[in-house]
């Protein structure tokens, strides 16, 4: 995977502060990578455990108008995060 930030390395500053300098699930972890989904297109993503993913723009900044569920951006976000997280993304929802 290539990343602006390196995958699975936690971005915070305070995460040493409480003994762990890994922890990839944490809420404030950050990781920016892409994928090219069947039809050849590069999606560009932004993904933070806590919230999940946003799609972004080619200049990075977030899209006005997200891809919806189901969609190849999504399928690609999928086989990324089964990838480094061995496990399905599953949506939280709060009730």
């Amino acid at each position: 995977m290539k990343s602006d930030i390196c995958a699975f390395t936690c971005t915070s500053m305070y995460c040493n502060n409480y003994g762990c300098d890994y922890c990839r699930e944490c809420s404030h972890a950050r990781y920016k990578d892409s994928g090219v989904d069947k039809r050849g297109k590069e999606w560009r993503w932004e993904f933070r455990p806590i919230l999940g993913p946003v799609f972004l723009r080619k200049d990075g900044e977030w899209m006005k108008r997200q891809p919806v569920e189901g969609s190849n951006a999504w399928e690609t976000f999928r086989l990324w995060y089964r990838k480094g997280w061995g496990k399905e993304w599953v949506e939280l929802l709060m009730g």
